[in-house]
């Protein structure tokens, strides 16, 4: 069955560490675009690497080239680890983009009057957040049109969360069919589209039923055995 994942959970709870042992429990090979740059050690202590193949994450163009790799080769799972630092790669590639040329356009529109920039206190302000998240929404699009099982992982938003991250999120739980939130030792389910197995879950106990879910051609067989 395809699985499209959203995992939100803070920094250092297990995001990776799950992702890589549901390949593992599941034996089907995954590719993890390492965004992060942390899965490398958690690979190697899970000894995974016959299950995951890591893709490097970072800067953007590479990324792209990663996630083109991941969309096209023969593994049945993907891993963005994670939108969070993805949403940073993209903000620091449209900064060098603009310092490059000095001047952008308001809302990527080519006008006769341009902003000029001053490129020692140049930031990429809210005025061009909406660009970052098109390319985040841009990227989901490709992952979910390549016909494999993905899981997206993603810090927390603020409290402050821009409206531009909000609309982001929403698309992507509308296109995903199971959004969990994790901590140390559980996970909690908001949504599962297979088995409606809503709650929390041990995490090592999810991890079996996640890879029940990726290795089955039944949702009747996961039932039968999760509920």
């Amino acid at each position: 069955m395809k699985l499209k994942m959203l995992m939100v959970g803070e920094s250092g709870v297990g995001k990776t560490h799950a992702c890589i042992k549901i390949a593992k429990e599941s034996n089907i090979k995954t590719d993890l675009i390492d965004v992060d740059e942390k899965a490398d050690i958690i690979i190697d202590k899970l000894d995974a690497h016959e299950y995951v193949n890591r893709l490097d994450g970072t800067p953007f163009p590479t990324f792209i080239k990663s996630l083109d790799i991941a969309t096209k080769s023969s593994s049945h799972i993907v891993v963005v680890d994670s939108l969070t630092e993805l949403k940073d790669i993209i903000k620091r590639y449209i900064k060098e983009k603009i310092l490059l040329k000095g001047e952008f356009y308001m809302g990527g529109i080519e006008r006769k009057e341009t902003t000029k920039i001053d490129r020692d206190t140049f930031i990429v302000s809210w005025e061009l957040h909406p660009v970052v998240y098109d390319r985040v929404r841009d990227i989901i699009k490709k992952l979910n049109s390549a016909g494999k099982s993905f899981i997206m992982t993603y810090h927390p938003p603020t409290e402050r969360a821009s409206a531009g991250e909000i609309k982001m999120l929403r698309e992507i739980k509308r296109i995903c069919n199971m959004t969990v939130s994790v901590d140390k030792s559980t996970v909690d389910i908001k949504t599962d589209l297979f088995c409606d197995k809503v709650g929390t879950m041990d995490t090592e106990d999810f991890v079996k039923y996640v890879a029940d879910i990726v290795s089955s051609n039944s949702v009747k067989e996961v039932i039968k055995k999760w509920q």
